[in-house]
C-alpha cells in the first residue's frame, strides 16, 4: 500500500540521544586537539627515514674521486666499509687513495685486510704492492706485485705498480718492461700512464715523462698529484710557465695540497722571485705543519734574502721533521756479538736476538710516534735459548730504551751491540747502540738517543751553520758543519764554514 510521506507522523528527538551525540563529538574534538598539540610540542621526535646503504656511500666515493676530492672519497669509502665490512671491493680503492694521500701505513693495513679476505685477488695483491712501495718497503712491494701478475697476467695495474717498485729498486730494464706491459694491457689506465711517466722521470727522461703524465691527465684531469709530477718535470726542463700552470691546477683541485704550494714556491724561487716564493712556502707550512721540505725551502728563501734570523728556526724545524720521518722508518732491532776493541760501523753476522718494530696501541699521530720491538733469541742454538729483550723507541725525540735478559757471558774482548734496521747514521751506516754494558746476572738496561740520522738534506746542515756564522754564533755552527761532513767528508761549504769560523775567532 502506498503511503504519502507528507502524511507520515514525525517522531520527537530523545534528549538522551542528543546528549550522547554531543559527548562523542566533544571527545573526537579533544583527541584531535591533543594529537595536534603533541606534534607541535615534540618536533624532534624522529620520523622513519631510509638508512643510507653501503652502495650509496661507494657511489659517492667514486664521484668524489672523479672530482679529485681524494680525502672526502676516503671518508665515503670508510662509511661504506662500516656498513659492509666483508666487501673486499671497497678495501682496494680505499687503500689506493690512502697511499695517494700519503697515508701509506693505513694503506698497507687496508690492503692486507683485502688480501686476507680474498687471497686469490690480483687487485688486492697489486694494491698491497703499491702501498708497500709508497711506504718505502720496495722488496715487499715487488713480491706483492709479482704475486698479483701471477694471479692475473692480464691485470694492467699489477704491472704498473710493479714497474714503479722496480724503478725504486733501480732495476731499469725490469721497470720499463713492466710499464710497457701495463700500457699494452690497458691504454686507458691512469696508473699505467702515470707509472710509466714515473719510470721515465727516475731515469732522467723528463720530456717523455711529461708526455706520459699528460696522457694520464687526459684520462683523469682531476688528480692533483699527477699535475704536481708534471709541473716538477716542466720546471726541470726550464718551462716554468707550464710548471706554474700545473701547480696552480693542482691547487684548484685540492686547495689544501701543501706540496703544490711548496712546489709553486720553489718554482718562483728558481725564477729569482723570492718574495712570492716566500708567500707560497709559508702557505705550505701552514697547510701542513709536519711537512719538512716546505720548512727547508722556506729557510733557503729567507737565506737568499739574507734574513738569517728567520732562516735559522725554519732550518731547525726542517731538520727536526725530516729526522723524525727517518726514525719512523725503523723496521726492526737486533743484537750481535762484536769485537769490543774494533771500530765497528756495520754488524757482524752473529745475530743473538731480533724483533720487528710495531707501533704501540696508544701511539698518537700517524701511529709511529712510539715503536716497540720484542726481541726473540736466535733459532736452533741452545747458547742463546734463554735470552730475551725489548726496545721502546720514541721517534719524536729519538730516545730509546733497550732491555735485555739472560745474556750468556762473553770473552773479555767481545761485546753485545744493538742495531736498527731501516735507520742509518748520517754517514749511511746502520744506527748502532755501540757496545752494551751488562751485569753479572745477564741483564742490562740502557737509555740512549738517536739524535740526527740519515734523512735531512745536507744543505740544511751547512747552510744553517753559515747562518749562525753570519749571526756571530760560531759556537752553534761547528756541530752543524760536522754533521754535513759526516754525510759528505768533502762538502766544500762545510769546510769553508769551519775556515770562516776559525778565522773569525782568531780575529777576536
Amino acid at each position: 500500500m502506498y503511503i504519502d510521506p507528507q502524511r507520515r507522523r514525525k517522531r520527537r528527538s530523545s534528549p538522551l540521544r542528543v546528549m550522547v551525540l554531543l559527548m562523542l563529538i566533544s571527545a573526537g574534538i579533544y583527541v584531535y586537539a591533543m594529537i595536534q598539540q603533541q606534534e607541535i610540542e615534540s618536533p624532534f621526535i624522529p620520523t622513519p627515514t631510509p638508512t643510507r646503504s653501503a652502495l650509496s656511500y661507494a657511489t659517492e666515493a667514486q664521484a668524489l674521486y672523479a672530482q679529485g676530492q681524494l680525502a672526502q672519497s676516503i671518508l665515503a669509502y670508510e662509511q661504506a666499509i662500516a656498513l659492509t665490512p666483508g666487501d673486499v671491493s671497497l678495501y682496494i680503492p680505499l687503500a689506493r687513495l690512502l697511499a695517494l694521500e700519503k697515508r701509506p701505513l693505513e694503506a698497507i693495513q687496508r690492503a692486507q685486510q683485502a688480501t686476507e679476505m680474498a687471497p686469490e685477488s690480483a687487485r688486492a695483491w697489486a694494491i698491497l704492492g703499491m702501498a708497500y712501495d709508497w711506504n718505502g718497503d720496495v722488496a715487499q712491494a715487488i713480491d706483492a706485485c709479482q704475486r698479483a701478475v701471477e694471479l692475473d697476467p692480464t691485470y694492467a695495474e699489477g704491472y704498473a705498480y710493479l714497474a714503479e717498485a722496480y724503478a725504486d729498486a733501480v732495476r731499469w730494464a725490469d721497470a720499463m718492461e713492466a710499464a710497457q706491459t701495463a700500457l699494452q694491457l690497458n691504454d686507458r689506465s691512469v696508473d699505467a700512464h702515470r707509472n710509466y711517466g714515473y719510470v721515465l722521470e727516475m731515469q732522467g727522461n723528463y720530456w717523455e715523462a711529461v708526455e706520459a703524465y699528460k696522457r694520464a691527465l687526459e684520462i683523469h684531469p682531476n688528480l692533483a698529484y699527477i699535475h704536481i709530477a708534471a709541473g716538477r718535470d716542466y720546471r726541470t726542463l726550464g718551462n716554468h710557465e707550464a710548471a706554474i700552470d700545473n701547480f696552480q691546477q693542482a691547487l684548484e683541485i685540492d686547495p689544501n695540497n701543501a706540496e703544490a704550494y711548496d712546489q709553486l714556491g720553489w718554482t718562483y724561487f728558481n725564477l729569482g722571485e723570492y718574495e712570492r716564493a716566500e708567500t707560497y712556502h709559508k702557505q705550505a707550512t701552514e697547510t701542513d705543519p709536519e711537512f719538512g721540505q716546505a720548512f727547508g725551502h722556506l729557510a733557503i728563501t729567507y737565506w737568499a734574502r739574507r734574513n738569517y734570523e728567520s732562516a735559522i728556526p725554519n732550518f731547525e724545524r726542517a731538520i727536526e721533521l725530516d729526522t723524525i720521518k727517518a726514525r719512523q722508518e725503523a723496521q726492526a732491532f737486533y743484537v750481535t756479538v762484536e769485537d769490543r776493541n774494533a771500530d765497528v760501523v756495520t754488524p757482524s753476522s752473529e745475530v743473538v736476538m731480533r724483533g720487528d718494530f710495531i707501533p704501540t696501541p696508544t701511539s698518537p699521530g700517524d701511529g709511529r710516534d712510539t715503536l716497540e720491538a720484542t726481541l726473540e733469541p736466535k733459532e736452533n742454538d741452545e747458547t742463546w735459548a734463554d735470552v730475551s729483550g725489548s726496545v721502546t723507541f720514541d721517534t719524536q725525540t729519538g730516545n730509546y730504551t733497550v732491555k735485555l735478559e739472560g745474556l750468556p757471558r762473553l770473552r773479555y774482548s767481545q761485546a753485545y751491540t744493538g742495531w736498527f734496521e731501516g735507520v742509518n747514521t748520517l754517514s749511511g751506516n746502520p744506527l748502532s747502540t755501540g757496545p752494551l754494558q751488562w751485569k753479572s746476572d745477564g741483564r742490562m738496561e740502557a737509555m740512549l738517543e738517536a739524535e740526527w740520522v740519515e734523512g735531512p738534506a745536507i744543505e740544511y746542515f751547512y747552510t744553517l751553520g753559515l747562518a749562525h756564522f753570519y749571526m756571530a754564533e760560531c759556537e752553534k755552527s761547528y756541530r752543524l758543519f760536522d754533521a754535513a761532513l759526516q754525510i759528505d767528508p768533502e762538502e766544500v761549504n762545510a769546510l769553508e764554514g769551519i775556515r770562516l769560523c776559525q778565522e773569525a775567532e782568531t780575529e777576536d
